[in-house]
């Protein structure tokens, strides 16, 4: 491990009391989950953690699939229940998918199970939500998977044009550093499968609107990392925006997706919403 690389790459060492953010989240969720109606735990694969719960606004709503975070290894989607207000009161469905977690399954798997989830919602979610219009967004990890999962040359790419706009937040798009942290105990990167598995040598579909976020109060490489794949993906010709949200940290900045009236809250739905 690279004591640097650690400060960099792991938000549990440059974020000061981390628990209090995944607290609040949680009590959050918790509250949301008594306020709207949600359907639970609801397959889409195989695997104890291929499940996703959704929040359905009508058979003729827009639909959203969030991504949650946690280095591929932990949180799971009971967390994000607190951004199902703001996207019902804006009539959008809301679905928030698990996955597999590290290092019970290898990566490429999770991204698997992410493409997975986006054909499964098309095929079988129809009573949920209109999945004609799809979009979704992810946080961190899940950023990560969705940029992978719509990478043309992965194995098992999402179907081109089923995800009409993706929102990308605080993910890591190359994933060479994170072999050099301590992470890498549980994710088992090597060289080469950093390579295979790193969205920015392996390009989402150029015709998939991007949009990404980070925070202006992450890492100085975190932040490098949105800029780099920004650059990337513009330079492919994909339509792509990128937006460095205020001193907003690692986690602090998840905590907007749960608020309609702010600059995340607002782009995700937005998304949604567009014709």
């Amino acid at each position: 491990m690279d004591d640097a690389v650690e400060y960099e790459y792991n938000p549990h060492v440059h974020v000061a009391d981390v628990p209090a953010y995944l607290d609040r989240a949680a009590r959050a969720s918790e509250r949301a989950r008594r306020q709207v109606g949600g359907v639970y735990d609801v397959a889409y694969g195989d695997r104890p953690l291929n499940t996703c719960d959704i929040f359905p606004a009508g058979p003729d709503a827009p639909v959203h699939v969030f991504l949650h975070g946690g280095y591929w290894r932990g949180r799971d989607k009971a967390d994000y229940s607190f951004m199902a207000p703001a996207f019902l009161q804006a009539g959008v469905t809301l679905v928030l998918p698990n996955y597999s977690l590290c290092p019970h399954a290898d990566l490429a798997t999770l991204v698997r199970e992410t493409s997975a989830c986006l054909h499964w919602l098309r095929d079988h979610g129809r009573r949920h939500g209109d999945m004609s219009r799809l979009t979704a967004s992810g946080h961190s990890a899940g950023a990560h998977l969705l940029a992978m999962a719509h990478a043309p040359d992965f194995d098992t790419p999402v179907t081109p044009g089923l995800v009409r706009r993706a929102v990308l937040i605080s993910g890591l798009y190359d994933l060479a550093p994170v072999r050099h942290t301590s992470v890498n105990t549980d994710i088992g990167l090597t060289a080469a499968s950093a390579a295979a598995l790193s969205p920015v040598h392996h390009l989402p579909y150029t015709d998939l609107p991007l949009t990404l976020y980070v925070g202006g109060g992450e890492t100085a490489s975190w932040i490098q990392q949105s800029r780099d794949f920004h650059a990337a993906v513009s330079k492919a010709g994909s339509r792509a925006s990128l937006h460095v949200l205020g001193d907003h940290n690692h986690y602090s900045i998840a905590e907007e997706l749960g608020d309609a009236h702010t600059p995340l809250g607002q782009a995700c739905i937005a998304a949604a919403l567009a014709p």
